[in-house]
């Protein structure tokens, strides 16, 4: 059986090569790898064969003498979004016997961070090279954050989003090129690095001002915790006790788009962008005095990946991506029409509706037979919710009741088995 070796050769400079992988690449009989890999490493006698695809690279080994010695080079380390992870799967699948080993290389983010001179074990890492991630929620949960950026996210993309998200002032450290003679760090606040332009394999270190973390999970915050006075009008607000019911029912992931539809002060908004910090929040609202007071109570709670949309729906909503999860907490009117969008939207939605009066009750049951006709593995659950609270009088409590509530609940049959 040949020996394989799959070996990290750093960020392709010879210099941030191990002296082990040095001696291993120089005593191989056939190197494969990307062509700027093959050209970086010295052995004269070896086959090279560039590739990158495992479909080739491991055909390419089962084309290779029984008792050769064969390194895949790998750019940085293979053990930090390698391609070795399913590389590995492949050559153990296909080439019976394989003797495999994985030789370590120095990683981007080892390298990065010596070069600004900073500890790495204390980073959150991420990478939106070729795949999707919340940059802006990362820094407000962690702090601090190293980055692998791609033609789909570049080091610019990523300071923009910052700023959206009201993190102008982090400090953003961005590195290209690296170990090459023409590397570049560059460095500033997100502001200042937002309008530059950056290579799209680029790494970054970001530094932010992290949002107090609460001890207990975001559902069913205090009332008192939320501003709810503009100009002396109280803006509407759904209740800690149905609240907390309607968010359990949505089921709210970690990295979701949400709609709350009639927002008013942001409540149920806030503690589901507190609970989707990987994802992004609308809250949706078309009262002007509720509008200012979702900005005051955004920033009181550090919730910036909350979006606040001015108008009413369901035309608000039209420009706004596909949701997963959608709380109605008022319609006006409108109620049949934006269930109907919602669902276009994405059809595997979860919804919940309140309700405090028969007719809203009434019309949530008659969307959701109109539903159904045309989403056969529709379910629709309602809870009634009576809650009380406790007032004093004199040495004794009395208990104030509150307005019933109905908390209807509209979700695929398969969506309950993933939810």
């Amino acid at each position: 059986m040949p020996q394989i070796y799959l070996i990290g050769i750093g960020m392709g400079n010879p210099d941030t090569l191990t002296v082990r992988a040095q001696r291993i690449i120089g005593q191989s009989d056939c190197l494969i790898g990307a062509k700027r890999m093959l050209e970086s490493v010295e052995n004269d006698r070896a086959v090279r064969i560039s590739s990158i695809k495992n479909e080739e690279i491991v055909s390419a080994i089962l084309q290779q003498p029984q008792d050769s010695i064969i390194s895949v080079l790998l750019s940085g380390d293979v053990g930090f979004y390698s391609a070795a992870k399913k590389l590995c799967g492949c050559i153990r699948q296909s080439v019976a016997g394989a003797k495999l080993e994985l030789i370590c290389g120095i990683s981007s983010l080892q390298y990065f961070c010596a070069k600004i001179e900073t500890s790495w074990d204390d980073l959150k890492v991420i990478s939106v090279h070729g795949r999707e991630n919340n940059v802006p929620a990362a820094v407000q949960k962690f702090g601090k954050v190293f980055v692998l950026t791609g033609s789909n996210q570049t080091a610019g993309d990523v300071c923009k989003a910052l700023c959206r998200y009201g993190l102008s002032d982090a400090l953003v450290w961005v590195g290209e090129e690296l170990s090459y003679p023409q590397e570049k760090i560059s460095h500033g606040t997100a502001e200042e690095l937002s309008v530059q332009t950056f290579s799209s394999l680029a790494v970054m270190v970001i530094e932010g001002k992290k949002v107090p973390q609460t001890d207990y999970p975001a559902i069913g915050f205090g009332d008192e915790m939320f501003l709810r006075n503009t100009e002396g009008k109280t803006v509407p607000m759904t209740k800690q006790e149905i609240r907390a019911v309607a968010l359990s029912r949505l089921q709210i992931t970690e990295d979701a788009c949400v709609y709350d539809v009639g927002a008013g002060t942001g409540s149920v908004s806030i503690e589901a962008a507190l609970t989707a910090r990987g994802g992004r929040v609308y809250a949706i609202e078309k009262n002007p005095q509720a509008v200012e007071q979702l900005y005051k109570n955004r920033e009181l709670f550090g919730a910036q990946n909350m979006q606040i949309v001015s108008g009413s729906a369901p035309q608000a909503l039209l420009p706004l991506p596909a949701p997963d999860f959608v709380f109605v907490g008022g319609s006006s009117g409108n109620l049949s029409e934006i269930l109907q969008l919602c669902f276009s939207k994405n059809p595997k939605v979860r919804v919940v509706v309140t309700a405090v009066t028969l007719e809203t009750v009434g019309e949530m049951l008659c969307c959701a037979k109109e539903l159904g006709n045309t989403f056969s593995e529709l379910c629709f659950e309602v809870t009634q919710v009576s809650c009380a609270r406790s007032r004093q009088a004199g040495n004794y409590h009395l208990m104030n009741g509150m307005n019933p509530v109905w908390i209807g609940c509209l979700f695929q049959k398969q969506s309950q088995t993933e939810d």
